[in-house]
């Protein structure tokens, strides 16, 4: 029995475009809850776990005697001030959802929403 490989091309492309519907669709549900703590990391050791739901400041020392203060407020983290050349932590702003980084490289800090 002959196979036409015409025949299969329009079906196969719907199954694929369904798939990746389906696997969109996951991510989207998966991805940007708002979480309830930030893990603050210095050179990947856990040090300070902040809940969302309580207004906080903190100083933290990260790597290479740099200062962060690390503030929740509102359910959501941000690092307010930053002894770092760049302030690229600072600029970032306000983080809410699960997964989303704060990170300073020359302080070795990572703040994540967990």
């Amino acid at each position: 029995m002959k196979i036409n490989a015409k025949k299969l091309i329009v079906p196969l492309c719907l199954a694929i475009v369904i798939a990746g519907c389906l696997v969109w669709i996951a991510l989207q549900n998966s991805c940007g809850k708002d979480g309830n703590a930030a893990e603050v990391r210095v050179s990947d050791r856990v040090i300070l776990r902040l809940p969302l739901d309580r207004d906080t400041k903190k100083e933290i020392n990260g790597a290479n005697g740099i200062r962060l203060t690390v503030v929740t407020h509102e359910g959501g983290v941000y690092v307010e001030s930053s002894g770092c050349p760049d302030k690229i932590c600072v600029n970032k702003g306000k983080i809410t959802s699960v997964g989303d980084t704060i990170v300073c490289l020359p302080a070795r800090t990572v703040i994540e929403v967990v």
